[in-house]
């Protein structure tokens, strides 16, 4: 979006400075980065020949980045490149992990580099949100690209995860914002040294959506317990975090393994860690056990606790503990309709998928629960599709399933059956009448 400062700048100067306004030589506007916190801006806003950010792969903009040491100045590095272009910007920001709302560290500015605040002014920014950009958008040989350094002070505390986000512009150096590509990214860095203080404690493993035990390989589980984090700090996945789309088995100084597999982590909060349990594992009593401070000199584990397992533990998501999370066409379902719901702890799928992976394309289940709705089954062929969401965590199944045609209208009790386990009772699905 425009600003109106800067919209009523564009609209009576426009046909006066065209390359300044549209090349931003000397900087983009902030909010550019695509960071999701920030609405998800780009620089395509203005640059808008090619209006899908990284659609070309031969170009690319990259952030070089250590872990970080409190207090402790480092350089970053942004590249951006492509190999028909020949003049380069860039903008930068980073932000804390655990709310990515608030400013981390300080950038400075150098002679290539500027420094903008969210307040409307040039750094110093005295703690409001920064934007390191370019000053000078520079220019190269054809396909030479080029290298940004950013100095950058992160938190004089450790602050856990912060990360970076960047926009770059691979322009042709024309003028305008004709034929330029925008490319954006963002890089997670850790404290150079995990040193969370306190004796990690388990209490309970359970399924992620529905609290309730068994557990099971491939489930999403919950932990519960407490010194999984500092008082107030939580972590979740940045698409940094899904390197060559693998979930991380580190997360914010924080491991997990089950039966001495590691565990791929999708969120740490001080009392609760959600994890996806790893193939292989036992099917009647995993032991779960947590590890704070894993990569340092002497991590910290927690007492091993045995979880009540099985081969499957059916379960559906809800909103609220009640009714269960459905997507449907209009606005309720009603008898006859398809919906599509969404499950853990469906056992394997054909072909098999690991734990931890991100889900390319849809991926039937080995086999297929019995399901109904307010006490009438489906039919095995109006349940369409069970197996792995696309684009997620391969623990994360969906049911694309029809409503039985002779339900009633209202709040109707859905289940699950497989393997001899039955989801969890108290599970609603509001059936609207026709």
């Amino acid at each position: 979006m425009i600003r109106n400062v800067a919209r009523k700048l564009i609209f009576s100067a426009a046909s006066v400075f065209p390359a300044i306004l549209y090349a931003y030589s000397t900087g983009p506007p902030i909010d550019r980065t695509g960071a999701p916190v920030d609405g998800g801006v780009t620089c395509v806003v203005c640059h808008k020949t090619y209006l899908t950010p990284n659609s070309d792969p031969r170009g690319s903009v990259a952030i070089a980045a250590s872990p970080y040491t409190p207090g402790v100045t480092q350089t970053l590095k942004v590249t951006v490149s492509h190999p028909l272009q020949q003049r380069w910007g860039f903008e930068l920001i980073a932000r804390l992990a655990s709310d990515p709302s608030q400013q981390a560290g300080a950038f400075s500015t150098n002679s290539l580099v500027r420094v903008r605040c969210s307040t409307g002014v040039d750094a110093p920014c005295n703690g409001a949100l920064e934007f390191a950009e370019h000053n000078n958008a520079q220019f190269t040989a054809v396909g030479a690209g080029y290298i940004y350094s950013v100095d950058w002070t992160p938190p004089a505390n450790s602050v856990g995860d912060i990360v970076l986000y960047a926009a770059g512009n691979a322009a042709n150096g024309d003028g305008t914002d004709n034929g330029d590509r925008i490319y954006t990214t963002s890089t997670t860095i850790s404290p150079s040294q995990c040193s969370l203080p306190t004796l990690p404690f388990i209490s309970a493993a359970v399924s992620a959506a529905s609290f309730q035990n068994p557990i099971s390989p491939g489930l999403i589980v919950a932990l519960f317990g407490a010194g999984f984090q500092p008082p107030g700090l939580t972590r979740g996945l940045y698409p940094s975090d899904v390197a060559s789309n693998i979930f991380p088995t580190t997360l914010s100084c924080v491991s997990v393994q089950i039966d001495r597999k590691p565990a791929p982590l999708t969120f740490v909060g001080p009392n609760q860690i959600n994890v996806q349990i790893p193939y292989g594992t036992s099917t009647t009593s995993p032991q779960v056990q947590v590890i704070v401070n894993p990569t340092a000199s002497i991590p910290v584990y927690s007492a091993p606790i045995l979880a009540n397992g099985n081969v499957y533990s059916p379960a559906l998501f809800t909103l609220d503990g009640r009714h269960a999370v459905a997507q449907f066409s209009g606005a309720a379902p009603q008898p006859g309709d398809m919906i599509t719901l969404y499950a853990t702890g469906l056992g394997d799928t054909q072909p098999h998928v690991d734990a931890g992976v991100l889900v390319a394309a849809a991926t039937p289940c080995v086999n297929t629960p019995a399901i109904t709705i307010g006490g009438i089954a489906v039919a095995t062929s109006d349940i369409q599709y069970v197996g792995l969401t696309p684009g997620v965590i391969s623990g994360l199944y969906q049911i694309n399933v029809k409503v039985p045609p002779t339900v009633p209208a209202g709040d109707l009790a859905i289940k699950l059956q497989l393997g001899g386990v039955s989801s969890p009772d108290g599970v609603t699905l509001s059936v609207a009448t026709p």
